[in-house]
Protein backbone atom coordinates (compact mmCIF):
# COMPACT_ATOMS: atom_id res chain seq x y z
CA UNK A 1 0.00 0.00 0.00
CA UNK A 2 1.24 3.50 -0.80
CA UNK A 3 1.29 6.16 1.89
CA UNK A 4 -0.55 8.57 -0.43
CA UNK A 5 -3.51 6.14 -0.52
CA UNK A 6 -4.08 6.45 3.24
CA UNK A 7 -6.13 9.42 4.47
CA UNK A 8 -7.00 11.09 7.74
CA UNK A 9 -10.42 12.75 7.56
CA UNK A 10 -11.34 15.65 9.79
CA UNK A 11 -14.00 14.70 12.33
CA UNK A 12 -13.76 10.95 11.71
CA UNK A 13 -11.72 8.51 13.81
CA UNK A 14 -9.03 6.28 12.32
CA UNK A 15 -7.58 6.12 8.86
CA UNK A 16 -9.16 5.51 5.47
CA UNK A 17 -8.12 3.91 2.17
CA UNK A 18 -9.00 5.67 -1.08
CA UNK A 19 -11.13 3.48 -3.34
CA UNK A 20 -12.22 6.03 -5.95
CA UNK A 21 -12.11 9.76 -6.46
CA UNK A 22 -13.92 12.33 -8.53
CA UNK A 23 -14.00 16.08 -8.66
CA UNK A 24 -16.80 16.33 -6.11
CA UNK A 25 -16.16 13.48 -3.66
CA UNK A 26 -14.02 10.56 -2.54
CA UNK A 27 -15.09 7.00 -1.92
CA UNK A 28 -13.13 5.68 1.05
CA UNK A 29 -13.04 2.56 3.20
CA UNK A 30 -12.45 2.79 6.94
CA UNK A 31 -9.45 0.85 8.20
CA UNK A 32 -11.20 0.46 11.58
CA UNK A 33 -14.39 -1.30 10.54
CA UNK A 34 -14.18 -1.70 6.75
CA UNK A 35 -17.25 0.44 6.04
CA UNK A 36 -17.30 2.36 2.79
CA UNK A 37 -18.52 5.91 2.55
CA UNK A 38 -18.56 8.89 0.25
CA UNK A 39 -16.74 11.99 1.48
CA UNK A 40 -17.73 15.33 -0.08
CA UNK A 41 -15.05 17.68 -1.31
CA UNK A 42 -15.94 20.25 1.36
CA UNK A 43 -14.51 18.10 4.20
CA UNK A 44 -10.84 18.54 5.10
CA UNK A 45 -8.88 15.45 4.10
CA UNK A 46 -5.14 14.90 4.67
CA UNK A 47 -2.97 12.28 3.05
CA UNK A 48 -0.44 10.71 5.41
CA UNK A 49 2.26 11.64 2.91
CA UNK A 50 1.48 15.33 3.53
CA UNK A 51 1.62 15.22 7.34
CA UNK A 52 4.77 16.22 9.22
CA UNK A 53 5.69 16.55 12.90
CA UNK A 54 7.40 19.54 14.45
CA UNK A 55 10.93 19.18 15.74
CA UNK A 56 13.31 21.84 17.00
CA UNK A 57 15.30 21.59 13.75
CA UNK A 58 13.19 20.73 10.68
CA UNK A 59 9.77 19.13 10.32
CA UNK A 60 9.92 15.36 9.95
CA UNK A 61 7.55 13.60 7.50
CA UNK A 62 5.15 11.16 9.12
CA UNK A 63 6.33 8.40 6.79
CA UNK A 64 9.83 8.55 8.30
CA UNK A 65 8.45 8.46 11.83
CA UNK A 66 6.24 5.45 11.06
CA UNK A 67 9.19 3.70 9.44
CA UNK A 68 11.35 4.40 12.54
CA UNK A 69 8.66 3.00 14.85
CA UNK A 70 8.33 -0.05 12.58
CA UNK A 71 12.08 -0.70 12.74
CA UNK A 72 12.25 -0.13 16.50
CA UNK A 73 9.38 -2.55 17.21
CA UNK A 74 10.53 -5.00 14.53
CA UNK A 75 7.17 -4.93 12.80
CA UNK A 76 5.10 -5.48 15.94
CA UNK A 77 2.49 -3.26 17.53
CA UNK A 78 3.58 -0.45 19.81
CA UNK A 79 2.16 0.36 23.22
CA UNK A 80 -1.52 1.24 23.39
CA UNK A 81 -2.61 4.78 22.61
CA UNK A 82 -4.59 4.62 25.88
CA UNK A 83 -1.38 4.28 27.91
CA UNK A 84 -0.34 7.06 30.27
CA UNK A 85 0.56 10.27 28.43
CA UNK A 86 4.12 10.20 29.83
CA UNK A 87 4.65 6.63 28.52
CA UNK A 88 3.49 7.64 25.04
CA UNK A 89 5.68 10.75 25.15
CA UNK A 90 8.74 8.73 26.20
CA UNK A 91 8.08 6.16 23.47
CA UNK A 92 7.85 8.81 20.73
CA UNK A 93 10.90 10.63 22.12
CA UNK A 94 12.88 7.41 21.72
CA UNK A 95 11.95 7.36 18.03
CA UNK A 96 11.95 11.06 17.05
CA UNK A 97 14.95 13.21 17.94
CA UNK A 98 14.32 16.76 19.15
CA UNK A 99 10.50 16.63 19.10
CA UNK A 100 9.09 20.11 19.79
CA UNK A 101 6.73 19.47 22.71
CA UNK A 102 5.52 23.08 22.70
CA UNK A 103 3.84 22.54 19.32
CA UNK A 104 3.15 18.79 19.45
CA UNK A 105 0.46 17.91 21.99
CA UNK A 106 -0.07 14.68 23.89
CA UNK A 107 -3.22 14.05 21.84
CA UNK A 108 -1.11 14.20 18.64
CA UNK A 109 1.29 11.61 20.05
CA UNK A 110 -1.59 9.32 21.06
CA UNK A 111 -3.07 9.65 17.57
CA UNK A 112 0.32 8.76 16.04
CA UNK A 113 0.58 5.59 18.14
CA UNK A 114 -3.03 4.69 17.33
CA UNK A 115 -2.43 5.16 13.60
CA UNK A 116 0.75 3.08 13.74
CA UNK A 117 -1.05 0.21 15.49
CA UNK A 118 -3.92 0.44 13.00
CA UNK A 119 -1.54 0.29 10.03
CA UNK A 120 0.25 -2.72 11.57
CA UNK A 121 -3.04 -4.54 12.13
CA UNK A 122 -3.98 -3.88 8.47
CA UNK A 123 -0.52 -5.07 7.32
CA UNK A 124 -0.04 -1.75 5.53
CA UNK A 125 3.46 -1.11 6.88
CA UNK A 126 6.08 -0.74 5.55
CA UNK A 127 4.72 1.49 2.83
CA UNK A 128 5.72 1.03 -0.78
CA UNK A 129 8.29 3.53 -2.00
CA UNK A 130 6.48 5.52 -4.65
CA UNK A 131 8.34 8.81 -5.00
CA UNK A 132 11.80 7.37 -5.56
CA UNK A 133 10.56 4.95 -8.21
CA UNK A 134 8.89 7.76 -10.14
CA UNK A 135 12.04 9.90 -10.01
CA UNK A 136 14.24 7.01 -11.18
CA UNK A 137 11.88 6.20 -14.04
CA UNK A 138 11.80 9.83 -15.17
CA UNK A 139 15.60 10.05 -15.19
CA UNK A 140 16.05 6.87 -17.23
CA UNK A 141 13.56 7.79 -19.95
CA UNK A 142 14.95 9.96 -22.72
CA UNK A 143 12.79 12.90 -23.51
CA UNK A 144 10.62 11.95 -26.44
CA UNK A 145 9.92 15.23 -28.17
CA UNK A 146 8.16 15.16 -31.46
CA UNK A 147 9.89 17.07 -34.21
CA UNK A 148 8.08 20.21 -35.15
CA UNK A 149 6.95 20.17 -38.77
CA UNK A 150 7.99 23.22 -40.72
CA UNK A 151 5.15 25.12 -42.26
CA UNK A 152 5.22 25.64 -45.97
CA UNK A 153 5.25 29.24 -46.98
CA UNK A 154 1.70 30.13 -47.86
CA UNK A 155 0.98 31.87 -51.08
CA UNK A 156 -0.34 35.27 -50.13
CA UNK A 157 -3.44 36.50 -51.86
CA UNK A 158 -3.03 39.82 -53.53
CA UNK A 159 -4.52 42.65 -51.56
CA UNK A 160 -7.18 44.54 -53.46
CA UNK A 161 -7.14 48.17 -52.50
CA UNK A 162 -9.87 50.56 -53.30
CA UNK A 163 -8.99 53.89 -54.78
CA UNK A 164 -9.75 56.97 -52.68
CA UNK A 165 -12.57 57.96 -55.05
CA UNK A 166 -14.21 54.54 -54.59
CA UNK A 167 -14.06 54.98 -50.81
CA UNK A 168 -15.74 58.40 -51.05
CA UNK A 169 -18.44 57.02 -53.31
CA UNK A 170 -19.18 54.19 -50.89
CA UNK A 171 -19.27 56.62 -47.97
CA UNK A 172 -21.69 59.02 -49.71
CA UNK A 173 -24.04 56.17 -50.65
CA UNK A 174 -24.31 55.04 -47.05
CA UNK A 175 -24.94 58.55 -45.74
CA UNK A 176 -27.70 59.43 -48.21
CA UNK A 177 -31.15 58.74 -46.96
CA UNK A 178 -34.10 58.32 -49.19
CA UNK A 179 -37.17 60.46 -48.54
CA UNK A 180 -40.62 59.41 -49.58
Amino acid sequence: MKISDVLAISGKPGLFKILASSTKNLVVESMLDGKRSSIPGSIRVSSLSDITMYTTAEDVPLSKILKSIFEKNKGKEALSHNSAPQEVKDFIDSVVDDLDHDRVYASDLRKLVQWYNLLISQKALPFEEEEEKKDDADEKKPSAKKPVAKKKPSAKKPVVRKSPSAKKAAATKSTKTTKK
